[in-house]
Parts: structure tokens; C-alpha cells; sequence
């Protein structure tokens, strides 16, 4: 039984890609695990049929946290036996690729975002040029690769000189959606993930002001929670709710909830524009019609699919307008909704998991 170890950055309670992960490698006889970091506000760890663990760290952010991670995860794994490693991101690749020098085993690169193109470090070139040294340099050595869509798969391969799969974000869907033969009287504009830079969330809550007979749900945290609690308490809306952060299964009961669901992103980031966000496949697979961007992933779905309208931009009026227009037109709606409702059948993590299988097979052998 191969022993398959992946380390990320974050705490690991929310990150149902890698639960999705854990479980589709446990499922072909893997010894897997997990490590993340723990964090003052974590939830408690889901329960999953393979151990996971968090590293404490004094330093929250910026160098001193990735050098101290760096340099916990290396002392954490030393001594652990493992036949494959997994650098979930750049942010843990230093740590990995001293392992599997030191331990003289293949790891495995998952690159879930162009990391050195992310919103929050396009004023930091700085910050950038050592992202993008960190990939150049400890990236190439990996024996697999694999990245969430073609896009970025053809982008950051180019980058490294490397051929990467691709594994797609698709959401375990135990139940089927059932399409609708009307339209809900209670109308929730859902957006799920994190409140981070770049996602549209200030135009969201200023789209509300147009908006009255909506309610307008952001089931999430992150860096820009505070932020946007005080820009809705500026503003006097009463409509708007900040959760915080949700467990999945907490998570899943506001999007049985929703009307529409937001996927709103900045088109000026490069790491944005050839996205292909979880909560795409999310609103799909509970049947709930979404406002995505205009970007090459999301319309090469869009086209084959429909359960999405795709907008220029992500500004307050073209939004409000949007949804206004939609609400105007049910048949529209009903068509969106039967649509996410056809495409959950194809677009899921039962069939999308048989890659990974295909992919890791000399490391599961």
C-alpha cells in the first residue's frame, strides 16, 4: 500500500478539493494524508477517512510565514515514511522538493491558480519575481503535474516547461438535481467561497441598492470580511448577510437556498481570466443558474452546457441590470436551471475522479 502525503497552506476544513482528493486516492488503496496549518479562527477538522494534520505557526503572513511553513513542514515530514509528495501550490514546493531530495521520492505538482498573477500581488513585483522564481526553479522537478483546467494547464506549462493534466474542481454530487416547473418565490443572490480581493464582492453589495425585493448572501470569510461588514453598514442596506466561515455541509444548505448564484471575478488578473472556480460546478450541481464572467473557461463550458449568463464585467449596474432582466424573464430562469440540471450528470466528481487514478499510476503501482 503506497504511502501519498500532499501539504497545503491552508487549514483544511473548507478545502473540499483535497477532501475530494483524499478520498478518491484512499478509494484505490493510497495510504493517504494531509497537512495544512492551523489557524486561530479554524473550524474543527471534518472527519475523512485518511488523517490530516495542522501545523501551528507563529507568523500569519507574508515571508516569515512561508519560511517558518517551509521549515515546519520539512521537520514534520523528515521522519515520515512516503512513496509520493504533494505540492499543493507554490507555496508549499520548496518544502516538497527538499523532502523528496532528501527522501529520494516523485512529488507531485497541483497548481490550483497562476500563483505569481493573483490579485492581492499585482502591486508587489517584487513578490511576484520570487513566486515566479520559486516555480521556475523546484516546479520542474516534479515527476506529475496537473492543474483544474486547459487553460492554465497550457499557461503555467508553458511557464515550466512541463505538461500538466488536468483534474477539474467537480462537486461530489450524491443527488441529482431535479429541474424545476417553476420559479422560487424567495429570491437569495448566493455567493460561496472566500471574501478575498478581486471577486466582485464591493459591486455585489452596491448592486443591493437596486436590488430591494433580493437578499443577497456571502457565505464565506476571508481578508476582506471586516471590510465588507462595514461597507454594508455604511451603506444602511438591510438585505445583505456575511456569514463567516461555513463547513461544506453548512455550506450546502444556503445554496439548496439560492436563486442565483455569483461568480464574479476581476478581469484585469491573469490568474482570474483563465479561471475555472469551484463554485462554477457548485451552483450547477444544486440545480441554481449562476452569474459567471465572460473568460475562456466559463464560455467554453457556457457553450456546451448554458446553466450560466456570462457578463462583460463586474461592475455594479451591469450586474443589478442582469439580474433584474432575469427576473423579468422566468422562462429564462427555468431554462438556465434545466440546463445546470442536464450538465450535473456529466460534470461531476464520480467521473471526473477516474483521472486521477490514470494519472498517478506509476506512483500507485
Amino acid at each position: 500500500m503506497k504511502k501519498i502525503i500532499f501539504a497545503v497552506t491552508n487549514d483544511l476544513s473548507m478545502d473540499q478539493r483535497m477532501m475530494r482528493l483524499g478520498k478518491a486516492l484512499s478509494e484505490e488503496g493510497a495510504q493517504f494524508a494531509i497537512v495544512g496549518r492551523k489557524l486561530p479562527d479554524s473550524l474543527p477538522i471534518t472527519k475523512a477517512p485518511y488523517p490530516q494534520y495542522r501545523l501551528h505557526c507563529l507568523f500569519r503572513k507574508g515571508p516569515f510565514f512561508y519560511l517558518e511553513f517551509q521549515l515546519r513542514l520539512i521537520a514534520f515530514l523528515l521522519f515520515k515514511k512516503v512513496d509520493l509528495l504533494g505540492a499543493i501550490d507554490y507555496d508549499t514546493l520548496p518544502a516538497i522538493w527538499v523532502l523528496s531530495k532528501l527522501k529520494r521520492r516523485p512529488f507531485l505538482l497541483d497548481c490550483h491558480e497562476i500563483f505569481e498573477e493573483v490579485p492581492e500581488l499585482a502591486q508587489k513585483p517584487l513578490v511576484r519575481k520570487i513566486w515566479r522564481f520559486v516555480g521556475q526553479t523546484f516546479g520542474p522537478s516534479a515527476t506529475f503535474f496537473w492543474t483544474v483546467n486547459q487553460s492554465l494547464a497550457d499557461r503555467i506549462g508553458m511557464k515550466l516547461n512541463r505538461k500538466f493534466s488536468v483534474i477539474k474542481n467537480l462537486p461530489e454530487i450524491t443527488t441529482m438535481p431535479s429541474a424545476a416547473h417553476k420559479v422560487p418565490d424567495k429570491k437569495i443572490i448566493l455567493y460561496q467561497g472566500r471574501l478575498n480581493k478581486g471577486r466582485g464582492l464591493e459591486a455585489a453589495i452596491e448592486a443591493m441598492a437596486d436590488l430591494p425585493q433580493f437578499k443577497l448572501v456571502l457565505a464565506g470569510g476571508g481578508d476582506l470580511e471586516e471590510t465588507l461588514k462595514n461597507q454594508v453598514k455604511l451603506s444602511g442596506l438591510k438585505n445583505i448577510e456575511i456569514t463567516g466561515n461555513l463547513r461544506p455541509e453548512e455550506l450546502q444548505q444556503h445554496t439548496t437556498k439560492a436563486w442565483i448564484g455569483l461568480n464574479l471575478l476581476d478581469p484585469s488578473s491573469g490568474n482570474y481570466y483563465f479561471s475555472l472556480a469551484n463554485k462554477f460546478f457548485d451552483y450547477m450541481a444544486f440545480g441554481v443558474p449562476s452569474l459567471s464572467m465572460n473568460f475562456p473557461e466559463y464560455r467554453r463550458i457556457n457553450e456546451e452546457y448554458g446553466f450560466s449568463i456570462l457578463l462583460e464585467s463586474n461592475e455594479a449596474k451591469e450586474l443589478a441590470e442582469a439580474i433584474l432582466k432575469l427576473h423579468n424573464h422566468p422562462d429564462q430562469w427555468l431554462k438556465l436551471q434545466h440546463n445546470a440540471c442536464r450538465a450535473a450528470k456529466k460534470l461531476n466528481w464520480e467521473i471526473e475522479k477516474k483521472k486521477v487514478k490514470e494519472i498517478l499510476s506509476v506512483g500507485l503501482e
